[in-house]
């Protein structure tokens, strides 16, 4: 699509950071109340210009993918301290663990089962198991 490659640019003055605030809180909350508040990592795949990063790294220390390198060099303007890292949520492997895995509206573009199954297997593989 042309509003994540071209357009990138743009994107931001289309759907700003800024709106993706109260998103950001329910996410950490969430995750506060199932990981009892210990999560210190997190991955977000399908991670765009960065607009949840942008609240969520308050919290956690974000790793960002994405299959668009423009997109993720807008993230790069908004959140410099966060890892930036080219890949389709498919297939991305990056043998290491995260407390959190996050996959916020780009999960929509999965459109067929497989895909799904796709994109949940390096998830389980690259999560680090909740606190007991």
């Amino acid at each position: 699509m042309r509003l994540y490659t071209d357009l990138a640019p743009w994107f931001h003055l289309l759907t700003h950071p800024s709106s993706y605030g109260d998103e950001a809180d329910l996410v950490t909350r969430v995750v506060d109340e199932v990981v009892a508040g210990e999560a210190r990592t997190l991955l977000e795949l399908g991670s765009g210009g960065g607009n949840n990063a942008s609240h969520l790294k308050a919290r956690f220390e974000c790793t960002l993918s994405d299959l668009s390198p423009e997109m993720l060099a807008l993230s790069r303007t908004l959140n410099p301290e966060c890892e930036h890292l080219a890949g389709d949520m498919r297939t991305l492997r990056l043998g290491r663990t995260f407390d959190v895995v996050f996959a916020h509206d780009a999960i929509s573009y999965l459109t067929s089962e497989g895909d799904l199954r796709r994109a949940s297997r390096p998830p389980r593989r690259t999560c680090a198991p909740a606190a007991s």
